[in-house]
């Protein structure tokens, strides 16, 4: 690797990516080398950085040592009130600010120390969440705010914890309320009173392509599983404002295909940092994991997709 110098080596691949995460929103790239031996893991996980980067990196890389991201949202009540319940654990805990204006999703940032992380973990996953009650689960950072929305306009408060993948990308939202809001709170999430469904499909990309050209045009839209359906809702006062966009003829083309989902989840989320509507289209399957998994985007934004995805 000539023109690239390692900055920091690392226990867990965990922290390495968070280091990475930083170096792309400051437009650095780097390289992650797993040393690690996979039957003892042994050995060392190493960040790279290319030469001309390497002071720069390591300013950015320095304010970061000894911490490890474990929750963020774009919304600071869900992360303060999930911060006092570690709090309460005597966990101690840091709150950060994303301050740059092209990464607007997940503004408020929540780290431990690295040597507390074992000790959290059961709180991520919702073991030891005691007092609250999961009640819904979302693909997305945009519906999560909707539903975060929707249930404090009603005074309920709310927690998220985002579930994270074998290496570490974003597989789903969880969303807690307490234990005596818990009958409220489905309620108004089932019933999604004055919401009524534009599109009804058996498979998610059709009501994840109409809830992405939507939100291009300001129209907020609930994705929600109904038995074996999927649909998307909008406010009954918009319907017909949403049926004239979801009947526009988009060509969705395809960018790229992985054979990981949690590959096509990271693409995606760069995407929509760009603002680039994009669906994964996921042919496993469901038995033995064959077939592909494809990404979609809108053929006009074919060009700025790909020069970015190529810039990774």
């Amino acid at each position: 690797m000539d023109n690239w110098i390692k900055i920091q080596s690392f226990k867990r691949v965990h922290q390495a990516e968070l280091r990475k995460d930083i170096l792309a929103q400051n437009n650095i790239n780097s390289v992650i080398i797993n040393e690690k031996d996979s039957l003892f893991l042994l050995g060392e996980i190493e960040l790279f950085v290319e030469e001309k980067d390497e002071k720069k990196a390591k300013a950015l890389i320095n304010e970061f040592n000894g911490l490890t991201k474990i929750n963020s949202f774009i919304d600071m009540k869900p992360i303060l009130l999930f911060q006092k319940i570690l709090q309460d654990a005597n966990i101690e805990t840091f709150i950060k600010r994303k301050e740059s204006d092209k990464y607007i999703l997940g503004n408020y940032e929540l780290y431990i120390e690295n040597d507390n992380l074992d000790s959290v973990i059961p709180y991520l996953t919702g073991k030891k969440i005691e007092g609250w009650k999961k009640i819904k689960t979302c693909k997305k950072v945009r519906q999560t705010k909707l539903y975060i929305d929707l249930l404090s306009e009603n005074l309920i408060n709310s927690i998220i914890i985002k579930q994270k993948n074998s290496e570490y990308h974003l597989e789903a939202i969880n969303i807690y309320v307490k234990n005596e809001d818990t009958e409220k709170a489905e309620k108004i999430i089932n019933e999604l009173k004055g919401f009524s469904t534009i599109v009804e499909s058996d498979k998610f990309s059709s009501v994840e392509k109409a809830e992405e050209l939507l939100a291009k045009e300001d129209i907020k839209s609930f994705i929600k599983k109904d038995g074996l359906k999927f649909k998307t809702l909008v406010k009954d006062a918009e319907i017909e404002k949403a049926k004239t966009i979801i009947n526009k003829n988009i060509d969705w083309v395809k960018l790229k295909t992985f054979s990981n989902i949690g590959n096509a989840i990271y693409y995606k989320g760069i995407l929509e940092t760009a603002n680039i509507p994009s669906i994964i289209i996921n042919e496993k399957d469901s038995a033995f994991l064959l077939g592909s998994i494809d990404l979609f985007i809108e053929k006009n934004s074919y060009n700025k997709a790909n020069e970015l995805i190529e810039k990774l």
